[in-house]
């Protein structure tokens, strides 16, 4: 897995303060500047991460994340263990639904939580088609051993999206099976996960298919900052419940997504136009928050996201699973 740093190299050498989100943060979008990130390899194991997750919580209590059900998961008092059991079963069939749900919805032509059939990506280049037609999959299916063969640095970018959407149902389906053995084999694959989402996040704009319309580029901007998401959050997630702490919540909360209501569930772009309140394609464009700016900017009383399950989970995966709570407790 790889770590984000907690500055810009603009904002590292200046020495201010960095606000760590993407596209670029706050200081060099007002300055123009192009704003970098350096990754850099995480050298603990997962059992360091086990043995620092105290010393690790306590640098983050300093940072207002609000309540995050996956980053206090592990503190919830040990005398009543079945507070923890009842809350990390309620995550683990809320996960089992939602990828189901996007197998269903795929096979209907719906948009589902990170994959839109509005791309058209057909025939042997859409990894995520060939997983849905041999059914469900795992990392102990015979696709997961074919899909680990795609060089993902050299295939073309939207077959590169497939691929990473693809590894990521089978990863998903393994991690939170309730066979401990498949667990942890799939755990063995997380680094190969990381790695091929941090690919997606850094060559995506670069090549960036010329011939999409203002749509379909659309749509292939927020599928990939969907998937993006809904990837390390599955690896936050499982940490999280493994080990009581996952390494990489500051780097999930800084990636964007597009938060308005509607847009993903738009079949068309004449509905997409209509529901972003445009008159041409080109108008709607893209209005980026972090994840941590849309989390802490939710009204928990009476959260509503159009029937759109991605926004759901992040929202329930942030803001923890009782949504009238009142934020930041």
């Amino acid at each position: 897995m790889a770590t984000i740093r907690k500055a810009c190299r603009n904002c590292t050498a200046s020495k201010r303060k960095c606000t760590v989100q993407v596209p670029q943060c706050n200081r060099c979008s007002k300055k123009g500047l192009q704003c970098v990130y350096d990754l850099e390899p995480l050298s603990a194991s997962a059992v360091d991460i086990k043995k620092d997750s105290k010393a690790a919580s306590s640098a983050f209590n300093d940072i207002e994340f609000g309540y995050c059900i996956m980053k206090t998961l592990a503190s919830l008092p040990s005398s009543n263990p079945g507070i923890c059991k009842h809350e990390e079963t309620f995550i683990l069939d809320t996960m089992r639904i939602a990828v189901q749900s996007v197998h269903d919805l795929f096979r209907k032509g719906k948009p589902a939580l990170f994959i839109h059939p509005g791309l058209h990506i057909r025939g042997n280049h859409n990894h995520y088609a060939m997983l849905t037609k041999n059914q469900a999959g795992s990392v102990n299916h015979p696709c997961f051993k074919h899909l680990l063969e795609v060089d993902i640095k050299a295939v073309p970018i939207l077959e590169a999206l497939t691929a990473v959407q693809a590894l990521l149902i089978h990863m998903t389906i393994s991690l939170f099976s309730s066979d401990s053995m498949e667990q942890a084999n799939a755990e063995r694959f997380i680094d190969i996960l990381s790695v091929w989402t941090e690919t997606l996040l850094i060559e995506a704009k670069p090549k960036l298919p010329a011939a999409l319309s203002p749509w379909q580029t659309w749509l292939f901007g927020e599928s990939v900052r969907r998937t993006i998401l809904m990837s390390h959050g599955v690896v936050l997630l499982f940490f999280s419940l493994k080990y009581g702490f996952c390494s990489n919540c500051l780097f999930m909360e800084s990636l964007p997504l597009d938060r308005r209501l509607g847009l993903w569930l738009a079949e068309s772009p004449q509905a997409w136009i209509a529901t972003a309140g445009a008159k041409l394609g080109k108008e709607v464009g893209e209005q980026l928050s972090s994840l941590h700016e849309f989390a802490q900017g939710l009204d928990m009383t009476s959260p509503d996201f159009s029937g759109d399950v991605f926004l759901t989970l992040i929202a329930i995966g942030h803001n923890g699973r009782h949504m009238n709570q009142t934020k930041g407790t």
